[in-house]
């Protein structure tokens, strides 16, 4: 069991520092202290190793927490992604998904169960949003994972700039405001009016 735990262990450091590319049976064997065959046994393709790198990085993207209104859960959840995305082994972990998700069926089945997990979150946070009041035009989770999501990976991965806390927020503003329906206005004030002075019978977001 230690030889194992001793493996996982490189494998892991090695995806972190070098890539996938340095997942050969070799390199890890050498830099677990054990023997070329030890993991052979366990790791009978280099794809093997590639993919217990991957179980080992493959969290939910978003994570439901503590209950929080939508818009602030997912402000707080893409900051904590932004600062995960700049680690290096998350960087691998993306750039390898990315690389091998349409060739490998193993990664195909992490990827597909990373979105699950993710969505799942998001399906969850919207739930909890409805049941407080909050009315959506439309219920699309995965798209909104791909519309939040995405463009934090391209701006910390590929640009290497900050996500910092106002371009999130803005970023999860135009995304929930497109979505969401107005709430009805509270008792104790007044209608809200349109730009011809008409009552609008909704006026919040959620």
């Amino acid at each position: 069991m230690r030889t194992r735990a001793l493996v996982q262990d490189a494998v892991r450091d090695l995806f972190e520092r070098e890539g996938a590319g340095a997942l050969t049976h070799q390199r890890v064997a050498e830099r677990a202290g054990v023997s070329r065959a030890t993991v052979y046994r366990h790791w009978p393709q280099p794809l093997d190793l590639v993919i217990e790198a991957l179980g080992a990085a493959s969290q939910p993207l978003l994570h439901l927490g503590e209950r929080q209104p939508l818009r602030e859960w997912l402000r707080r959840e893409l900051v904590r992604a932004a600062a995960d995305f700049a680690r290096p082994v998350v960087r691998q972990f993306i750039a390898t998904i990315v690389g091998d998700a349409g060739r490998s069926e193993p990664i195909i089945e992490l990827v597909a169960e990373l979105t699950r997990r993710t969505v799942s979150a998001v399906r969850e946070a919207f739930d909890r949003a409805e049941a407080e009041g909050a009315v959506f035009r439309r219920r699309d989770e995965y798209q909104l994972v791909a519309e939040l999501v995405g463009p934090v990976i391209v701006q910390v991965m590929m640009y290497r700039m900050p996500a910092d806390e106002q371009w999130i927020a803005r970023l999860v503003d135009v995304a929930v405001d497109d979505r969401c329906a107005a709430l009805p206005a509270a008792p104790d004030r007044a209608p809200a009016t349109d730009e011809r002075g008409l009552t609008r019978p909704w006026q919040h977001s959620a």
